[in-house]
């Protein structure tokens, strides 16, 4: 056990000093066949994960079917329509993921030219890809432990879970537990997919959280050149490379801003179907998730639905929250600069009268911008937020209160 830990710690080590930020993200992708690599490994695999969808879509259509025309089991056949709901949502993922987008935005975020002198930020973004390697390595390990327990429960117990033909289970153990791995496989793509965008939005967090700390210190400029406004004689020297400075650090930070909101606007073309099937998505499965645990309650067969339904919570909730801070991060910049000492520091000379008028303008127009949120909706139907979550969680507490009056007045 020791031995396994200390080659995890390396193993983190490894990758926290990798300079690609998203080198384990690659990985994961790799074994599903979302990057966009002209090479033959990831072709392979798409290959692989597309033949598994397609196999997937195709048996438990047939399942669904069989119960349509041959049984009067409705909770057997709800269940098989919940897993081919459960497929059609991971096959619109798939979709949804314009991989060019994707490699321009690791492309972008990778780069750590800005600020990248500075050891503060060094360390804010080494433990930013830190964080994200291990919530990913925790993410891995839960699906495991989820296909683990589908495979040791659901599977052997559950005729819906099985590769059968005509009712009747076909091969032996070792065909179901294949066929029970590649369901969860292909299953799990529908958290993965998820996982990769949270890696995405927290590098843009940690990326927009430096550049508010970037305005904020354009203080110390204001700070060292105090003394050229209190000098009975000003300094042409001193005034010129006041404002040159002073012009430089708005350059380098609109810049910055710019390229931020750019790279967000590409995301935004992923973000707004993403978000769609997210939230609608996530509310349809726990619709169905009530429902069982309401007719079954919480045994070792259910056991499985309560954790995917849970899986699916915090993931709506993380994506909210950090759609949140990033917008709350984005207001910071507008508020930091206002708190600037510019008003007692950036005063009007007649010598360099553009550049001061040229900087007030740059702050004018930034802190008027930085305003505006940033416009994520869930493809026109609503803005991501906390506030959106907390629909979610009362639509479907409002629905699990119906499910339960249902069945105590015996109509489940």
């Amino acid at each position: 056990m020791s031995m396994l830990y200390r080659k995890l710690i390396a193993s983190e080590e490894q990758f926290a000093k990798d300079r690609n930020p998203f080198a384990f993200a690659q990985y994961i992708a790799t074994c599903y066949g979302i990057r966009y690599d002209p090479t033959a490994g990831v072709f392979h695999t798409s290959l692989w994960f597309s033949a598994s969808v397609l196999f997937l879509v195709l048996s438990y259509g047939y399942k669904a079917y069989w119960s349509l025309t041959h049984t009067a089991h409705n909770l057997s056949l709800f269940l098989i329509l919940c897993i081919v709901w459960e497929l059609i949502g991971t096959v619109i993922r798939c979709k949804i993921f314009y991989r060019p987008v994707l490699v321009r935005l690791e492309r972008f975020l990778a780069d750590r030219s800005f600020r990248g002198d500075e050891a503060v930020y060094r360390t804010a973004r080494s433990l930013v890809q830190r964080q994200n390697n291990r919530y990913l390595v925790a993410v891995i390990f839960i699906l495991v432990l989820e296909t683990a327990i589908f495979v040791r429960t659901n599977l052997i117990n559950q005729l819906e879970f099985m590769l059968v033909f005509n009712n009747t289970p076909v091969g032996g153990l070792a065909v179901q537990t294949l066929y029970g791995c590649v369901t969860c496989y292909v299953g799990s793509m529908y958290l993965i997919n998820f996982a990769i965008i949270s890696v995405i939005l927290n590098m843009f967090c940690v990326e927009m959280a430096i550049l508010v700390n970037s305005f904020g210190r354009i203080d110390e400029c204001f700070d060292r050149y105090r003394s050229v406004w209190d000098e009975p004689v000003r300094s042409v020297a001193r005034e010129q490379a006041f404002f040159d400075k002073l012009q430089s650090l708005f350059k380098m930070n609109v810049q910055r801003h710019v390229e931020l909101l750019e790279h967000l606007a590409q995301f935004r073309s992923i973000l707004g179907p993403f978000s769609f099937i997210q939230y609608y998505g996530t509310f349809v499965v726990i619709a169905f998730f009530c429902s069982i645990l309401t007719n079954d309650g919480i045994t070792k067969l259910t056991v499985i639905y309560f954790i995917f339904m849970i899986l699916l919570v915090l993931e709506s909730y993380m994506f909210c929250h950090r759609m949140d801070n990033l917008n709350y991060l984005h207001t910071q910049i507008g508020s930091t600069l206002y708190e600037l000492n510019w008003y007692s520091q950036l005063r009007y000379s007649v010598r360099f009268a553009s550049q001061y008028r040229q900087i007030r303008k740059t702050m004018l127009i930034i802190m008027v911008r930085a305003q505006k949120p940033l416009s994520f909706t869930i493809n026109g139907f609503g803005t991501i937020s906390m506030r959106r979550f907390e629909d979610l969680m009362h639509s479907s507490y409002s629905l699990l209160t119906l499910l339960l009056q249902l069945k105590k007045r015996g109509l489940m």
